[in-house]
């Protein structure tokens, strides 16, 4: 669970910070920068997975060098800069299936890259430093929001053998740029990448549990998945051969997911049934056929007379309701889950309903055996955003403002202006207050502030 980011040098992001709740709302309106908030997740999560960072840049929209910040007709910054700090899950299991029983849940990963003229004279990009540390209880006022006689289940408590050196480390070797990587709860073990035209993060490069936290902190951003739901994979069915039962982010194995959760708890069927309702009065039933001559998983919605629809005839708005219900009884989602616009193809009357779907897609932290699970929206919706505001006083619900604003910063020396995303936090009931430090003119803002910017923009539903 990621909560709080900062970001320098990335697109519209200049000296940014966010924080994150369990439930975190970004409203705004188009050209804000809430996408630009996702993009930059996503190329944090491909670099801690992939062998290559041009590839993970590659996935972004535009070329590499348009993806750092802008400052001028021909200048852009020379670094990009980010820092996460989240919370992770006690217990790690690798690839091989060993077990490790995290100390620290609390982290924070920092991570620089730069851009350069390599040797032929073409652009390239390369990592400079990166950093993984554990946070001190004392340091950590975000844990607040958890529930005082839950707050050790999810950050135990730690007695004796503090850890005081990091998991990550950057030093300077013999004039070359060195990570370092020491081998938790051990002396005189450690692992040294120098960092001469790194093209992958050392985070990526670990694997086993013989390094847990790096580990967890790996999985933890790996973990973050991109909602994009493509209408012809949800309405496909699933493949038997394929071995896939997990939805995926364009929506994909959806029966087949259903099936694996069905087998597992008959009864799952008729809550996904009433959640489905709820969105689509007219469908009282649903339903997973093991089609063994085709060799597939069907989904099949019943209405009220009786009528049976395959997934491949159901509406794209339907599907994507469909798609969070399951996701919700899945046991085996986990992590963050980012969501665009999830008002889109819903009716204004049913938007509630999708509030209340959100919400019970996270974790409150009031169950020890319930996963990790985090939901970030975006959205331009002044109705999502009054419906998600009933929960004002719970601290794992947050609304944020996304804007525009003009900035004046220095660049090589020089005084320019420049466009950058900001993103505020919508004044709450509750006495719970974050720790990124606002100007007063900063935390004015209101919700009848956002829901007015939203509808005199054109987009009220």
């Amino acid at each position: 669970m990621i909560t709080y980011l900062k970001i320098s040098g990335f697109k519209s992001f200049h000296n940014f910070e966010m924080e994150f709740t369990p439930l975190t709302i970004v409203a705004g309106t188009n050209a804000s920068g809430k996408s630009n908030l996702f993009d930059a997740l996503m190329l944090l999560s491909n670099l801690a997975e992939t062998d290559n960072i041009k590839r993970a840049f590659k996935d972004q929209r535009g070329e590499f060098l348009e993806l750092f910040t802008q400052y001028g007709e021909n200048d852009f910054a020379k670094e990009m800069i980010f820092c996460v700090e989240m919370l992770v899950n006690k217990n790690i299991v690798d690839a091989w299936g060993s077990k490790a029983i995290l100390k620290y849940t609390r982290l924070r990963y920092e991570l620089k890259i730069r851009r350069y003229t390599n040797e032929s004279g073409l652009e390239d990009i390369e990592v400079i430093g990166e950093s993984l540390v554990n946070l001190k209880h004392q340091e950590d006022k975000w844990i607040k929001i958890v529930p005082s006689e839950f707050r050790e289940i999810w950050r135990p408590k730690v007695g004796t053998g503090k850890r005081g050196i990091p998991y990550i480390n950057t030093t300077l070797e013999n004039e070359i740029l060195t990570v370092e990587v020491p081998q938790d709860g051990k002396t005189g073990n450690k692992r040294r990448f120098p960092l001469k035209n790194a093209s992958r993060t050392v985070l990526s490069s670990f694997d086993t549990t013989d390094f847990p936290h790096v580990l967890a902190a790996k999985e933890e951003m790996k973990s973050w998945k991109f909602l994009q739901m493509n209408p012809e994979d949800l309405r496909k069915p699933t493949d038997k051969s394929n071995g896939e039962d997990k939805v995926t982010q364009s929506g994909r194995n959806l029966a087949g997911a259903l099936n694996r959760i069905t087998i597992k708890n008959e009864f799952v069927l008729s809550e996904i049934s009433r959640k489905l309702q709820s969105f689509v009065p007219n469908f009282i039933e649903v339903k997973v056929l093991d089609d063994k001559e085709n060799k597939q998983f069907v989904i099949k919605l019943i209405d009220k007379d009786r009528k049976e629809y395959s997934s491949r005839v159901l509406s794209e708005g339907t599907l994507r309701v469909l798609a969070l219900c399951i996701l919700e009884q899945d046991d085996q989602h986990t992590g963050l889950l980012c969501f665009e616009e999830p008002e889109n193809g819903i009716h204004p009357y049913r938007i509630s309903s999708m509030a209340e779907l959100l919400k019970n897609l996270t974790n409150n932290f009031t169950e020890e055996d319930m996963p990790l699970r985090q939901v970030i929206v975006n959205t331009h919706s002044p109705i999502l955003v009054n419906s998600i505001y009933k929960w004002e006083n719970d601290p794992t619900v947050s609304i944020w403002y996304a804007e525009i604003n003009n900035r004046v910063t220095d660049f090589e020396e020089k005084r320019i202006k420049i466009s950058v995303t900001n993103i505020l936090p919508i004044v709450k009931g509750t006495e719970y207050q974050l720790n990124i430090a606002f100007s007063e003119s900063q935390k004015k803002m209101t919700l009848e502030t956002v829901k007015q910017y939203l509808e005199t923009t054109g987009t009220l539903q």
